[in-house]
Protein backbone atom coordinates (compact mmCIF):
# COMPACT_ATOMS: atom_id res chain seq x y z
CA UNK A 1 0.00 0.00 0.00
CA UNK A 2 1.12 3.53 -0.83
CA UNK A 3 0.23 5.74 2.12
CA UNK A 4 -0.51 9.46 1.83
CA UNK A 5 -0.70 11.00 5.29
CA UNK A 6 -1.22 14.42 6.81
CA UNK A 7 -1.55 15.71 10.34
CA UNK A 8 -5.05 16.91 11.16
CA UNK A 9 -3.45 19.81 13.07
CA UNK A 10 -1.33 20.89 10.08
CA UNK A 11 -3.14 23.52 7.93
CA UNK A 12 -0.93 22.86 4.89
CA UNK A 13 -1.50 19.10 5.07
CA UNK A 14 -5.25 19.62 5.43
CA UNK A 15 -5.16 22.05 2.49
CA UNK A 16 -3.30 19.63 0.20
CA UNK A 17 -5.49 16.67 1.17
CA UNK A 18 -8.64 18.71 0.59
CA UNK A 19 -7.55 19.50 -2.96
CA UNK A 20 -6.33 15.96 -3.62
CA UNK A 21 -9.67 14.27 -2.89
CA UNK A 22 -11.50 15.81 -5.89
CA UNK A 23 -8.63 14.90 -8.23
CA UNK A 24 -8.83 11.15 -7.59
CA UNK A 25 -11.96 9.00 -7.08
CA UNK A 26 -11.28 8.04 -3.47
CA UNK A 27 -13.63 5.73 -1.59
CA UNK A 28 -14.10 5.52 2.20
CA UNK A 29 -12.03 2.83 3.91
CA UNK A 30 -10.28 2.03 7.17
CA UNK A 31 -6.56 1.94 7.77
CA UNK A 32 -5.71 0.11 10.98
CA UNK A 33 -9.09 1.02 12.50
CA UNK A 34 -8.82 4.68 11.47
CA UNK A 35 -11.18 6.23 8.88
CA UNK A 36 -9.37 6.90 5.61
CA UNK A 37 -9.89 7.07 1.83
CA UNK A 38 -8.56 4.70 -0.81
CA UNK A 39 -7.98 4.73 -4.54
CA UNK A 40 -6.28 1.76 -6.13
CA UNK A 41 -3.34 0.87 -3.92
CA UNK A 42 -3.20 4.35 -2.38
CA UNK A 43 -4.61 5.29 1.00
CA UNK A 44 -5.13 8.89 2.17
CA UNK A 45 -5.31 9.35 5.94
CA UNK A 46 -5.34 12.17 8.47
CA UNK A 47 -3.42 11.41 11.67
CA UNK A 48 -3.22 13.24 14.99
CA UNK A 49 0.10 14.64 16.10
CA UNK A 50 3.19 15.74 14.17
CA UNK A 51 4.36 13.52 11.32
CA UNK A 52 8.02 14.25 12.16
CA UNK A 53 7.56 12.03 15.24
CA UNK A 54 5.47 9.36 13.55
CA UNK A 55 5.81 5.74 14.65
CA UNK A 56 4.14 3.05 12.54
CA UNK A 57 4.36 -0.70 12.02
CA UNK A 58 5.72 -1.29 8.48
CA UNK A 59 3.63 -4.32 7.52
CA UNK A 60 1.91 -3.81 4.16
CA UNK A 61 3.25 -0.29 3.51
CA UNK A 62 5.24 0.24 0.29
CA UNK A 63 6.06 3.87 1.02
CA UNK A 64 4.76 6.94 2.86
CA UNK A 65 4.26 10.42 1.43
CA UNK A 66 3.71 13.11 4.08
CA UNK A 67 1.64 16.17 3.07
CA UNK A 68 3.01 18.90 5.28
CA UNK A 69 3.80 22.51 6.12
CA UNK A 70 7.28 23.95 5.72
CA UNK A 71 8.74 26.53 8.09
CA UNK A 72 11.69 28.80 7.46
CA UNK A 73 13.18 31.91 9.02
CA UNK A 74 12.67 33.83 5.78
CA UNK A 75 8.94 33.10 5.72
CA UNK A 76 9.08 32.95 1.93
CA UNK A 77 6.41 31.13 -0.03
CA UNK A 78 7.77 27.92 -1.53
CA UNK A 79 6.94 24.36 -2.55
CA UNK A 80 9.44 21.74 -1.45
CA UNK A 81 10.14 18.02 -1.16
CA UNK A 82 12.72 16.16 0.89
CA UNK A 83 13.68 12.97 2.71
CA UNK A 84 13.76 12.89 6.53
CA UNK A 85 16.97 12.32 8.46
CA UNK A 86 19.41 13.88 10.93
CA UNK A 87 22.84 13.96 9.24
CA UNK A 88 24.06 16.75 11.57
CA UNK A 89 24.04 14.32 14.49
CA UNK A 90 21.31 16.27 16.30
CA UNK A 91 17.62 15.37 16.52
CA UNK A 92 15.81 18.53 17.55
CA UNK A 93 12.79 17.82 15.35
CA UNK A 94 12.07 14.10 15.58
CA UNK A 95 13.96 10.97 14.65
CA UNK A 96 17.24 9.73 16.10
CA UNK A 97 20.59 11.60 16.11
CA UNK A 98 22.81 10.67 13.18
CA UNK A 99 20.13 8.46 11.60
CA UNK A 100 18.36 8.90 8.27
CA UNK A 101 15.11 7.56 6.89
CA UNK A 102 14.83 5.34 3.84
CA UNK A 103 14.76 7.63 0.80
CA UNK A 104 12.37 7.18 -2.11
CA UNK A 105 14.47 8.97 -4.73
CA UNK A 106 12.08 8.15 -7.59
CA UNK A 107 9.04 9.65 -5.87
CA UNK A 108 10.94 12.64 -4.49
CA UNK A 109 12.29 13.53 -7.92
CA UNK A 110 8.92 13.01 -9.62
CA UNK A 111 7.41 15.42 -7.10
CA UNK A 112 9.99 18.10 -7.90
CA UNK A 113 9.32 17.72 -11.62
CA UNK A 114 5.56 17.87 -11.11
CA UNK A 115 5.78 20.83 -8.72
CA UNK A 116 7.69 22.73 -11.42
CA UNK A 117 4.95 21.81 -13.91
CA UNK A 118 2.22 22.91 -11.49
CA UNK A 119 3.98 26.24 -10.96
CA UNK A 120 4.10 26.81 -14.71
CA UNK A 121 0.58 25.60 -15.51
CA UNK A 122 -0.96 27.70 -12.74
CA UNK A 123 1.19 30.77 -13.37
CA UNK A 124 2.49 30.84 -9.81
CA UNK A 125 5.32 33.13 -8.75
CA UNK A 126 6.87 30.84 -6.17
CA UNK A 127 10.10 28.94 -5.56
CA UNK A 128 10.21 25.17 -6.05
CA UNK A 129 13.13 23.39 -4.40
CA UNK A 130 14.32 20.08 -3.09
CA UNK A 131 15.59 20.40 0.47
CA UNK A 132 18.53 18.79 2.18
CA UNK A 133 17.78 15.77 4.34
CA UNK A 134 16.43 16.95 7.72
CA UNK A 135 14.15 16.18 10.71
CA UNK A 136 12.30 12.95 11.59
CA UNK A 137 11.03 10.33 11.40
CA UNK A 138 14.16 8.24 10.83
CA UNK A 139 13.31 4.79 12.16
CA UNK A 140 10.36 3.72 10.02
CA UNK A 141 10.81 0.49 8.07
CA UNK A 142 9.69 1.91 4.72
CA UNK A 143 10.63 4.88 2.50
CA UNK A 144 9.35 8.30 3.60
CA UNK A 145 9.06 11.51 1.59
CA UNK A 146 7.75 14.94 2.57
CA UNK A 147 6.08 17.36 0.17
CA UNK A 148 5.49 20.76 1.70
CA UNK A 149 4.01 24.24 1.41
CA UNK A 150 6.01 27.06 2.99
CA UNK A 151 6.42 29.07 4.93
CA UNK A 152 3.66 30.86 6.91
CA UNK A 153 -0.07 30.56 7.57
CA UNK A 154 -1.06 32.58 4.52
CA UNK A 155 0.80 30.12 2.29
CA UNK A 156 -0.19 26.99 4.21
CA UNK A 157 -3.88 27.83 3.74
CA UNK A 158 -3.64 29.25 0.21
CA UNK A 159 -6.02 27.24 -2.01
CA UNK A 160 -3.87 27.84 -5.10
CA UNK A 161 -0.82 26.35 -3.42
CA UNK A 162 -2.83 23.47 -1.98
CA UNK A 163 -4.15 22.76 -5.46
CA UNK A 164 -0.68 22.98 -7.01
CA UNK A 165 0.79 20.44 -4.60
CA UNK A 166 -2.26 18.16 -4.89
CA UNK A 167 -1.88 18.12 -8.67
CA UNK A 168 1.81 17.24 -8.33
CA UNK A 169 1.04 14.45 -5.87
CA UNK A 170 -1.68 12.96 -8.09
CA UNK A 171 0.73 12.96 -11.04
CA UNK A 172 3.63 11.46 -9.07
CA UNK A 173 2.24 8.58 -7.07
CA UNK A 174 2.28 6.04 -9.87
CA UNK A 175 5.46 5.04 -11.68
CA UNK A 176 5.52 5.92 -15.35
CA UNK A 177 6.60 2.62 -16.86
CA UNK A 178 7.06 4.19 -20.29
CA UNK A 179 9.67 6.65 -19.05
CA UNK A 180 13.33 5.63 -19.03
CA UNK A 181 14.45 5.64 -15.38
CA UNK A 182 17.09 8.19 -14.45
CA UNK A 183 20.21 7.32 -12.47
CA UNK A 184 19.54 7.30 -8.73
CA UNK A 185 21.99 9.42 -6.77
CA UNK A 186 23.08 10.57 -3.35
CA UNK A 187 23.83 14.30 -3.45
CA UNK A 188 26.44 16.04 -1.31
CA UNK A 189 27.31 19.68 -0.69
CA UNK A 190 25.73 23.07 -1.13
CA UNK A 191 23.08 24.69 1.00
CA UNK A 192 19.74 23.65 2.42
CA UNK A 193 17.91 24.62 -0.78
CA UNK A 194 20.42 23.30 -3.35
CA UNK A 195 19.62 24.87 -6.70
CA UNK A 196 22.05 22.63 -8.60
CA UNK A 197 20.40 19.46 -7.37
CA UNK A 198 16.88 20.84 -7.87
CA UNK A 199 17.73 21.60 -11.50
CA UNK A 200 19.20 18.13 -12.08
CA UNK A 201 16.04 16.53 -10.73
CA UNK A 202 13.71 18.86 -12.63
CA UNK A 203 15.51 18.05 -15.89
CA UNK A 204 15.02 14.32 -15.35
CA UNK A 205 18.75 13.68 -15.59
CA UNK A 206 18.96 12.22 -12.08
CA UNK A 207 16.62 10.93 -9.39
CA UNK A 208 18.14 12.20 -6.17
CA UNK A 209 17.39 10.82 -2.71
CA UNK A 210 19.33 11.93 0.34
CA UNK A 211 21.06 15.32 0.18
CA UNK A 212 23.84 16.00 2.70
CA UNK A 213 24.48 19.79 2.84
CA UNK A 214 27.73 21.54 3.68
CA UNK A 215 26.51 22.59 7.13
CA UNK A 216 25.93 18.95 8.11
CA UNK A 217 29.48 18.03 7.21
CA UNK A 218 30.86 20.97 9.17
CA UNK A 219 28.73 20.24 12.22
CA UNK A 220 29.22 16.48 12.19
CA UNK A 221 32.02 15.32 9.86
CA UNK A 222 31.07 11.64 9.98
CA UNK A 223 32.39 9.83 6.86
CA UNK A 224 30.09 6.89 7.58
CA UNK A 225 27.07 9.14 7.01
CA UNK A 226 27.67 8.97 3.25
CA UNK A 227 27.65 5.17 3.28
CA UNK A 228 24.58 5.17 5.52
CA UNK A 229 22.70 7.36 3.04
CA UNK A 230 23.65 5.10 0.13
CA UNK A 231 22.36 2.10 2.04
CA UNK A 232 19.18 3.92 3.09
CA UNK A 233 18.11 4.71 -0.47
CA UNK A 234 15.43 2.47 -1.95
CA UNK A 235 16.97 0.42 -4.77
CA UNK A 236 20.46 1.77 -4.08
CA UNK A 237 22.44 4.52 -5.81
CA UNK A 238 24.47 4.34 -9.00
CA UNK A 239 26.32 7.60 -8.33
CA UNK A 240 27.19 10.30 -5.82
CA UNK A 241 26.74 13.84 -7.13
CA UNK A 242 28.98 16.35 -5.37
CA UNK A 243 28.74 20.12 -5.39
CA UNK A 244 32.52 20.31 -5.44
CA UNK A 245 32.88 23.95 -4.40
CA UNK A 246 30.25 23.49 -1.71
CA UNK A 247 31.90 20.48 -0.02
CA UNK A 248 34.69 20.55 2.61
CA UNK A 249 38.05 19.01 1.63
CA UNK A 250 37.90 16.28 4.29
CA UNK A 251 34.52 15.19 2.98
CA UNK A 252 35.88 15.04 -0.57
CA UNK A 253 38.58 12.63 0.60
CA UNK A 254 35.95 10.43 2.27
CA UNK A 255 33.81 10.47 -0.85
CA UNK A 256 36.73 9.46 -3.08
CA UNK A 257 37.44 6.54 -0.77
CA UNK A 258 33.78 5.51 -0.66
CA UNK A 259 33.51 5.68 -4.45
CA UNK A 260 36.58 3.46 -4.85
CA UNK A 261 35.44 0.88 -2.29
CA UNK A 262 31.79 0.73 -3.35
CA UNK A 263 32.10 1.15 -7.11
CA UNK A 264 29.59 4.01 -7.02
CA UNK A 265 30.55 6.70 -9.52
CA UNK A 266 31.55 10.15 -8.23
CA UNK A 267 30.07 13.00 -10.30
CA UNK A 268 31.27 16.56 -9.78
CA UNK A 269 28.94 19.48 -10.46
Amino acid sequence: MKLLAYSTSDPAGVNIAGHLRPLLPFSPCEFRSVSASSYGDCCLIGLPGPLIRLEMEPSGIEWLLCLSMHKSESGRACLTAHTPGNPTGKAEFGGAPGKVGISNARLQSALIRELVKSKSLMGLSIDVSVEATHHGPTELGFPVTFVEIGSDSSSWEDPLLGGAVARAVAASIWDNASAAPADVALAVGGGHYPEKFTNLMASGQYDIGHIIPKYAMTANPDPEMFRRCLERTQGGCSCIIVDWKGTPSAAKDSLRSLSASSGVELVRV
